[in-house]
């Protein structure tokens, strides 16, 4: 904007043109893929519709095979974009956490046949806009099929979501299952245990949701998931019996990785899990969390705090 000194007052629109927005786009991407011609990070830029659509037709993409545009303005209409262009159809890992893509931009994800980005190991769509009504259609859609990595945190994803998966034929591959922040509770732990492909799960991150004791005791009794490494339950309803079906759990006897703050359990049911022999594999055991916790103290004074409840 100008602003003349005579009393009159000019407008005048600084936004770069379609054009220089190209300029611009290309050289930003050449410069950054010479160092690695595969990998490509342009999170926190301010991208939309108009710069994804400048990405999605620059000859330098062929090689990409990590994206990460994490932290922009990419909707519906760019995700569409992304997932139609021939120049990305090698692309292995996609980040798109933190952006405005709704249910309508992951129903075309899941469903449409024009999909030519089919190829993905790794996708993040942690903090968008997702329910159900996505969720449950992405879990079935053969589009995800060599998915080894899904990050879905910080959505509205609940039971409908975790009993797609417990039926799918889709997601053989899957080894990191992120629902961080989500509305799973005791019924939908129930359902993803009956994913056929659960022995092979390594990770699985079920931080704030509302999972209680009997998901817990469903988690420890389970057979089938001695190839998990890492189980995050923090910020979720679990009290003393839960924590002591995991003492006592002899199907999770291969955990590195426990987290547990910012639950219900007392004092005397940390002690039964730092004493547990069945847990003999763990590296990490995390029963604290917060500025005010101090060695040998659960924090269990004010988990509502940061619990989604509503």
């Amino acid at each position: 904007m100008a602003i003349s000194r005579d009393g009159n007052t000019e407008y005048k629109d600084d936004a770069p043109s379609l054009e220089e927005k190209e300029k611009l786009l290309a050289e930003t991407v050449e410069k950054a893929l010479k160092e690695d011609p595969t990998s490509l990070s342009l999170a926190g830029g301010y991208m939309g519709t108009d710069e994804v659509s400048i990405l999605a037709r620059l000859d330098l993409m062929k090689n990409v095979r990590s994206l990460d545009l994490g932290d922009n303005q990419v909707g519906d209409a760019a995700l569409k974009i992304l997932l139609t262009s021939p120049m990305l159809e090698n692309l292995e890992a996609l980040f798109l956490g933190v952006n405005f893509i709704t249910d309508q931009g992951v129903l075309e994800l899941a469903q449409s046949a024009a999909v030519v980005v089919k190829n993905l190991k790794l996708l993040s769509l942690d903090d968008n806009r997702l329910t159900d009504a996505s969720g449950a259609e992405l879990m079935a859609s053969q589009n995800i099929r060599h998915m080894e990595v899904l990050k879905l945190g910080w959505n509205q994803l609940g039971n409908a979501t975790a009993e797609a998966l417990g039926k799918t034929d889709a997601l053989n591959r899957l080894r990191i299952l992120d629902l961080e922040r989500n509305y799973v509770d005791d019924s939908g732990v129930a359902e993803i245990l009956n994913w056929k492909a659960l022995e092979q799960l390594e990770e699985l991150v079920l931080s704030y949701n509302k999972i209680g004791d009997q998901g817990v005791k469903a988690l420890a009794g389970c057979e089938r998931l001695s190839a998990l490494k890492v189980l995050n339950l923090t910020n979720n309803n679990i009290g003393d019996d839960g924590i002591k079906a995991l003492a006592e759990s002899s199907h999770l006897s291969g955990l590195d990785s426990l987290y547990l703050g910012r639950n219900y359990f007392t004092e005397a049911g940390a002690e039964v899990l730092k004493a547990s022999k069945s847990l003999s594999g763990l590296k990490t055991l995390a029963l604290y969390e917060g500025a005010e916790n101090t060695p040998g103290r659960v924090n269990y004074s004010r988990p509502e705090l940061l619990r989604p409840d509503e």
